[in-house]
Order: C-alpha cells, then sequence, then structure tokens
C-alpha cells in the first residue's frame, strides 16, 4: 500500500469552506468515489490553501495557483469533499486530503432513503477528457490507494455491506450507487467513465481489496491459536471496530477500540481478517487480529 501513519496524503485543509466550518463529525462506515464531471484534471482548479495559511506559499507551489479564485475554499461553495485527486503543479498524480476523514462531507445529495454524507468519506477524481488510458489508470490506483488506507484506518471490509436507514450499502461505492439505493443525488459519476477503461465499482472493490492483502482469505492456523490464549494484543490503528462475531459478515457494534494494548481470550477464522478474529476479555466482542500486533 502507498498510504500509512508514516507517509500520510498530502494535507491541505480547506477550513475557509462554508462545509468545513458548517459540518459535524461523523461515524465512518465507508468511502464514496465522485469524479467532478468537468475537462480539468489539475488540482489547483479546486483545492487551495487558506489565505492566511502558514503553509500557503509551500501549498501553491505543490498544488499551483488558481488565478481565478474558484477553487472550493470558499464560503459561496456550498459543498465539500474530504479529499480530492489529480494532477500537481509538476503533472504528478496525487491525492489531497482537505477536510479530516471524520468530518461529514456535502457530497452526494439526498434520495428518498437519506444520504450516504452521514458516514461516508468522499472524494473527487478530477477529470480529464475521458480518452486518455495514462491519465485513468494513474488516478485510478491513486484512488485505489486511498481507499485502501481509509479501509485499514477504519477497519472497513472493502467488499462489505452495512446497514443504513433500512438500506444495504456497500462500504465501497459511488455517487451514480448512492442514487439507486434512494441515498443521493441523481448524478452518474463515476460510472459514465470508468467503463470506458474496463472498471467499475466492482474492480475498485477487488483491487482495494488486493492491495489490502487480499480481505477474503483466513489463516488457517488461526484455530490452533487457542492453546495459547489467553494473549495480548497491541492495537496501533485508531478506529478497529469491534464485531459481535468472528468476521465481516457479522454485525457491528458500533464501537471501536482505540490503540492500546487488549487481551485475547479465543481466536477464530473469519471473513476479513487473515490472521483471524479475536475475542476480548471485557466482552465488548471481537477484533480483527490482522490490524493487532501480539505482546
Amino acid at each position: 500500500m502507498k498510504y500509512s501513519e508514516k507517509n500520510k496524503p498530502i494535507i491541505c485543509m480547506m477550513t475557509q469552506s462554508t462545509c468545513y466550518r458548517q459540518t459535524q463529525k461523523m461515524q465512518v462506515k465507508g468511502v464514496l468515489w465522485h469524479s467532478t464531471g468537468a475537462n480539468n484534471p489539475m488540482l489547483k482548479r479546486y483545492v487551495q490553501p487558506d489565505d492566511n495559511a502558514a503553509y500557503r506559499n509551500l501549498m501553491i507551489k505543490v498544488i499551483g495557483k488558481n488565478a481565478y479564485r474558484n477553487d472550493w475554499n470558499h464560503t459561496s461553495v456550498q459543498a465539500g469533499l474530504n479529499a480530492w485527486i489529480g494532477k500537481l503543479a509538476d503533472g504528478s498524480i496525487a491525492a489531497v486530503q482537505t477536510m479530516p476523514w471524520d468530518y461529514r462531507p456535502w457530497g452526494c445529495g439526498s434520495g428518498s432513503k437519506g444520504s450516504c454524507n452521514n458516514g461516508w468519506i468522499q472524494f473527487e477524481i478530477c477529470e480529464d477528457g475521458l480518452n486518455d488510458r495514462e491519465y485513468f489508470e494513474k488516478v485510478y490506483k491513486e484512488a485505489c490507494e486511498l481507499t485502501a488506507y481509509l479501509c485499514k484506518m477504519y477497519g472497513i471490509d472493502p467488499k462489505g455491506s452495512v446497514k443504513y436507514n433500512g438500506v444495504t450499502v456497500p462500504t465501497i461505492l459511488c455517487h451514480a450507487d448512492s442514487h439507486k439505493l434512494g441515498l443521493g443525488s441523481n448524478h452518474g459519476d463515476v460510472l459514465h467513465w470508468f467503463p470506458k477503461f474496463g472498471k467499475n465499482m466492482d474492480t475498485v472493490r477487488a483491487d482495494v481489496a488486493a492491495l489490502m492483502g487480499g480481505t477474503d482469505t483466513f489463516s488457517p492456523s488461526s484455530e490452533a491459536k487457542n492453546r495459547d490464549c489467553p494473549f495480548l494484543v497491541k492495537v496501533t490503528v485508531k478506529h478497529l471496530r469491534i464485531r459481535t462475531g468472528a468476521g465481516t459478515d457479522t454485525a457491528w457494534t458500533g464501537k471501536y477500540v482505540p490503540p492500546g494494548v487488549y487481551t485475547i481470550v479465543e481466536v477464530k477464522a473469519g471473513k476479513g481478517s487473515e490472521a483471524g478474529w479475536g475475542r476480548l476479555k471485557s466482552g465488548a466482542g471481537w477484533i480483527a487480529l490482522s490490524y493487532a500486533k501480539r505482546v
């Protein structure tokens, strides 16, 4: 994986935007993809640092300067995303974080069943003319890398789903998907672009899972570890979900274990964790041992 706690995406918080100032925190359920619908692959069109930011000159050098001031870091823009993907000033492809990951984005609008804005981290991919395979493959890969990083951070199964407002929603989806589910406004992105190059949201989920190391396989020896129970594990990820059973196909309790050391009293194989699942001594539930280190 490209991104980790030691190698994070570029950060350029756009705190002057209305969304940043007026939104609220959310409980992260998944990741939702957008693309801009305009032929401009340059990040500077949408992303700019605050006018008085201490790092403004550096960010302008990296991202480029929007001479028209029609970027999204203004109170006049009634929308906001957690990140953007596109070209930096030097033409290279990168992801730029513009709001904290757990800030509710104003991205996909609402539908008859509600909105995926309530729980899904969202980012935009800057479109070009939709006919350049090299550009597409670069931004697609970057988007998969960013999504894998976020899934690892929040303990999300990239091929999983969650129940929201009575609807079964994929943990990874696009704006068009949210509309079909009654949880977003009527937009075609990213499905007006990806099929041109043989990609869709199913390939996205598979490619993200592959980057994470294959979340559909289980360790055949995980059951054998029970002979060593109880044992201690150290959790370093910030948002490791606690589930009611051993697997991402069991219900999420709605709670996380914060970083720290925990006692595991039972181990089982289950979907979404190669190292198996560990039952917490506290009785709170089960955690994926792939995101914990034995101590």
